[in-house]
């Protein structure tokens, strides 16, 4: 890939020389390969001096190493001081239980305290729910903390006015009401119901989220729905409740709390299946395992695999789609012609959808296109595929020789996870730190305002009833419950703290600070590992016992601050990121296409300024390494390296994470189909031992997802293994001449792939006009 003409080397040769432009170099191991690539490079280009002036052969990797980046390691401690501190005013002032535990009308957390044996939240009349406002105001009926859910239906008012013993009915029913004293229950039952005391009726209920919600009493019709649940004179109030008005009541509830049968059911779903979900996953690890093993000794059949597999997933979708275009198409059935905006929100949502013409459309375009551009890439990038598999063998001898290198991901990976679960308990604690807001409401909209005691005191001395949505406190409230029983000093959250916005900040960024930097940690070892690798001259006898061990010293010991560094950039980019989508949302309540068009051009130039920072630290890393220099130098030097090896990094570098990623994929597709095959029923032999599901895609999901995650972190050290190497490989290009006075550290192997990438440029640049 030379050119005859001087100017445009990376490494200028006097003019005698013979022109090597079109002779393929990769198999002659004498010539001096550093005058054969071209990657634009003139002198007065500033992408740095080259490493010809050093004129030994001694290994770069620094024998005696300085604590880098001192400055920011102490920012860093500094900071973690601060995000101690914060935890410690939030445990301080907070409690984690009134977010975890449902809380009743009066503000006593169910599960703790003095309602320690009432772990569960029953509500008295669940059709209050029906009201749009319990999106404000919570449901408009009492809540109160019981043992366990009703097992049965039953209304105790009912019972009273059929005669039924007094004293039995109080047996049934005490569970299910307030805490009060023997002298208060001493009273007759509709007296209890009347005070709110006891429930006018319950029905049998599952607990959800620590609360009871009546079993679903969804009907196969219509019609049902008007069926009568529980009699107008049993309920104390004006109207029958229906099974419809019970379903609506779940659904208003569902709303407030978040929370719909939908969910539910996927909670029931994960209930039942989590051991499989379990044991799916660690085969996920066997396989991801197993994989890595065989591309130690069969690393070019391995990438082949991968990419026929993927080939033909992709097709076999692509089909199936097809398929299932071609019936829903000819179907007469009225349902397949709607589109996804005429679809009900219910739980048979998914059922639906896939019913669609338009779904098998969308699929079939959308996978249509992916296998075009996968074949394309395969007919036009084949040249450069059989170089990057060349490379990946390369990595895949560095791994097998450090093996260790395989398991150590799971550190930094428990070390984020800690990190995760310290933001979480610290973000519960802060919501939880404020006091408890009650607010006004009026049962059927009852005006209570002509009655003693039901007015507030405003600036001091003027008198003004209380309006709904007021807020209000049980013990001022007390006499206008006494004078009119429709009012309610109702409970409906903890306020905020009025430190509560910059301590949320310092957690959230705390939280990315942390993240990056045991991902960080978990790069700068891998990149010591495989430096040591590659430095090594003799890598069948003199490679050292310990070189895990050897780098996470480094790396623990001198490199701190350099990972500090570089994972602060990370954070502050994400911090700002976060901000942004925060101003989104609130600007999409002005629905300005002209701040929508400016936000999203900010989200994109801060997405690619974060990949950008991360590719700068990811090879400051190495350098950082290697040479045992601070982060900024290490990232110029790196940066310079690349940029004098342009055409290189182009060749390598992208098809080298395409043919990973598709390792990856294809893992993720043979746990998907096995998965699918098993919770679909489709293997006989064990189609009984399924549990039954309300949505088999459930498991499959969470599956697939966390099977992504676990061949990420496998195929993760493959990636630092090629970036290692690779940046390894370019200064040991500009450093040595393979003479025998300096010889390359590279394998002949490597020299192979450097012919190779210099024959692909030059026939490129034959075929250009």
């Amino acid at each position: 890939m030379g050119n005859s003409n001087g100017k445009n080397r990376t490494h200028p040769v006097a003019d005698h020389e013979p022109d090597y432009a079109y002779k393929d170099y990769g198999y002659d191991y004498e010539y001096d390969q550093r005058n054969d690539y071209d990657s634009g490079w003139h002198p007065d280009k500033t992408y740095g001096e080259a490493y010809f002036h050093e004129h030994n052969n001694d290994s770069p990797l620094t024998k005696r190493r300085s604590c880098t980046d001192v400055l920011c390691l102490i920012l860093f401690l500094v900071f973690l001081g601060g995000w101690g501190a914060v935890a410690f005013l939030g445990i301080q002032g907070g409690d984690i239980s009134k977010v975890i535990y449902p809380t009743d009308s009066q503000g006593n957390i169910c599960g703790k305290g003095e309602m320690a044996d009432r772990q569960a939240l029953l509500m008295f009349d669940l059709t209050q729910c029906l009201n749009p406002a319990v999106l404000v105001t919570g449901c408009l009926t009492t809540h109160v903390c019981v043992n366990k859910c009703p097992d049965e239906n039953y209304s105790p008012l009912g019972e009273a006015k059929l005669g039924t013993n007094q004293q039995q009915i109080k047996e049934r029913m005490k569970p299910f009401c307030k805490p009060v004293s023997d002298e208060q229950f001493k009273q007759d039952v509709e007296t209890l119901v009347q005070k709110e005391i006891c429930p006018p009726w319950y029905l049998k209920s599952s607990e959800v989220l620590g609360r009871c919600f009546p079993v679903s009493m969804k009907a196969e019709d219509n019609d049902s729905n008007e069926e009568v649940v529980v009699k107008r004179v049993d309920t104390g109030g004006d109207h029958d409740i229906t099974k419809g008005e019970i379903e609506g009541s779940l659904y208003r509830l569902g709303a407030f709390l978040n929370i719909r049968q939908f969910g539910e059911r996927i909670f029931m779903d994960l209930k039942e299946t989590y051991w499989m979900i379990g044991l799916a996953l660690i085969g996920a690890c066997i396989l991801s395992f197993v994989w890595i093993v065989l591309m130690r000794f069969l690393a070019s059949f391995m990438v082949w695999v991968s990419i026929l597999t993927v080939f033909l997933g992709i097709g076999g979708l692509l089909g199936y789609s097809g398929y299932r275009l071609y019936f829903v198409w000819l179907s007469t059935d009225p349902e397949t012609h709607k589109n996804i905006f005429q679809l009900n929100w219910t739980p048979e949502i998914v059922d639906d959808f896939l019913k669609q013409r338009d779904t098998w459309m969308a699929f079939t375009i959308i996978l249509g296109i992916i296998f075009l551009v996968i074949v394309l890439l395969f007919l036009f990038l084949r040249q450069r595929i059989m170089i990057a598999i060349a490379l990946i063998e390369q990595g895949s001898k560095a791994v097998g020789q450090m093996f260790s290198s395989l398991f150590f991901p799971i550190i930094p990976f428990l070390l984020q996870l800690v990190v995760v679960g310290w933001f979480l308990v610290v973000a519960l604690y802060l919501a939880s730190w404020g006091e408890q807001e009650y607010r006004v409401a009026f049962k059927n909209d009852r005006d209570c305002s002509q009655f003693e005691g039901c007015s507030q005191t405003v600036n001091g001395s003027d008198s003004v009833p209380y309006q709904s949505n007021d807020t209000c406190t049980p013990e001022e409230f007390k006499p206008c419950i006494d004078s009119c029983p429709e009012a309610m000093c109702q409970f409906v959250k903890y306020t905020k703290n009025k430190d509560y916005s910059w301590m949320q900040f310092v957690n959230v960024f705390g939280l990315y600070w942390g993240v990056f930097f045991f991902s960080a940690f978990g790069e700068i070892v891998l990149a010591g590992v495989f430096s040591q690798w590659y430095w090594t001259f003799n890598k069948k006898t003199d490679l050292p016992d310990c070189s895990l061990g050897t780098a996470m010293w480094n790396a623990t010991v001198f490199h701190l601050g350099t990972i500090a560094f570089g994972s602060l950039l990370i954070a502050i980019i994400r911090m700002i990121r976060t901000m942004l989508e925060y101003v989104e949302r609130k600007c999409k309540r002005f629905n300005n296409d002209l701040t929508k068009c400016l936000i999203w051009c900010c989200k994109c130039c801060l997405w690619c300024l974060e990949k950008f920072m991360r590719f700068i630290n990811r090879n400051a890393y190495i350098m950082c390494a290697v040479k045992s220099t601070n982060f900024c130098k290490s990232a110029k030097e790196a940066f310079n390296l690349l940029m004098r090896n342009l055409v290189r990094v182009v060749v390598l570098d992208s098809v080298v994470d395409f043919l990973l990623f598709l390792g990856k994929l294809v893992i993720v597709l043979l746990t998907g189909v096995a998965s699918y095959m098993t919770f679909s029923g489709q293997i006989p032999e064990i189609k009984d031992d399924i549990p039954s599901l309300n949505y088999f895609f459930t498991p499959i999901v969470f599956i697939v997802i966390g099977s992504y995650f676990i061949a990420s972190a496998f195929f993760g050290v493959y990636n630092m293994a090629v970036d290692t190497l690779f940046l390894c490989f370019l200064e040991d290009l500009e450093r040595n001449d393979g003479s025998v006075e300096k010889p390359y550290y590279m394998s002949k192997s490597l020299k192979k792939i450097l012919g190779k990438m210099e024959k692909s440029v030059n026939e490129s640049r034959h075929r250009s006009p």
